[in-house]
């Protein structure tokens, strides 16, 4: 099914007082937003996907000693391709690639068709190739415990992507303000409402590597109810990292160095009690 006709956005940032609504179709270099891209029927496919999945907690250092704490990621993830453990620093530096992917579960069928319809759109942003692997993230709050208010995880910090190529986004739940900014900046240069069933496909030297991207507010809102297997976590937003990664660098479990296998094994582990996938990768 083709896209309908994008409308540009004005040159120059909206009033950040006024984020742009998020119900119109954007076009620009590095840049496309696709609402409602995802068609009802895709939309409620993913959610039931998302929802018989098992996510996990990761550390983003090997060492919990450094930088003051552990480290954990803000939100529940599950890889699906190729896990890139955060612990391990995949692309992390420009020569972060070996050691650092364990192959994993491949995309599910309706995440492969939004993404083969999405090809004219990448074909703009220069890629040949479609993604073949992605990142899950769940986005929500994590419930009272021992006394403790709930803590919202449904935010963003300001980040970039440092891998090559094209980063395509699926958004599914609540509507989120994505804003692009530059690190010294206290205003942001773009900011957009996304909308759930909506994609963003960002590219090229401005928005991979000067811009920096944030979600800053997440509306509530009841329609659709996200579920997940994790426990005292309400999930309010589900977005979807997908990217390329040279099948090169993706490896199985044994196939790591020493130093990398027991970093990522307790991980897989972890994975192995709900994936006859990761329950291969441990046994070898």
């Amino acid at each position: 099914m083709a896209a309908p006709n994008p409308r540009s956005r004005p040159k120059g940032p909206p009033p950040s007082s006024d984020p742009d609504r998020g119900d119109e179709h954007i076009r620009e270099a590095g840049y496309s937003y696709l609402p409602k891209f995802i068609t009802a029927a895709e939309g409620a496919a993913l959610v039931s996907y998302f929802a018989s999945l098992h996510p996990i907690w990761e550390n983003r250092y090997a060492d919990k000693r450094r930088r003051g704490g552990s480290g954990r990621l803000t939100r529940p993830v599950y890889w699906l391709g190729a896990w890139q453990f955060a612990a391990l620093g995949y692309y992390a530096e420009p020569n972060h690639l070996e050691n650092r992917c364990v192959r994993a579960e491949p995309l599910p069928t309706v995440m492969t068709d939004i993404l083969e319809r999405l090809r004219p759109e990448l074909g703009l942003h220069g890629e040949d190739a479609l993604p073949n692997t992605c990142l899950i993230n769940y986005y929500g709050r994590v419930g009272k415990s021992e006394g403790k208010p709930p803590v919202d995880y449904a935010r963003l910090r300001m980040h970039r992507d440092a891998e090559p190529g094209a980063v395509v986004m699926f958004s599914v739940g609540q509507p989120a303000q994505f804003e692009f900014v530059l690190p010294d900046a206290t205003e942001p240069k773009h900011s957009q409402w996304v909308r759930n069933r909506s994609v963003v496909i960002l590219s090229g030297p401005e928005y991979k590597d000067t811009l920096y991207h944030r979600v800053t507010r997440v509306r509530y809102g009841q329609d659709p109810v996200l579920t997940s297997k994790l426990e005292a976590f309400e999930v309010r937003r589900i977005s979807v990292s997908f990217r390329h990664v040279p099948d090169a660098y993706i490896h199985d479990l044994a196939d790591l160095s020493e130093d990398a296998r027991a970093i990522a094994t307790p991980y897989v582990e972890q994975l192995a009690a709900h994936s006859a996938h990761f329950q291969r990768q441990l046994e070898g």
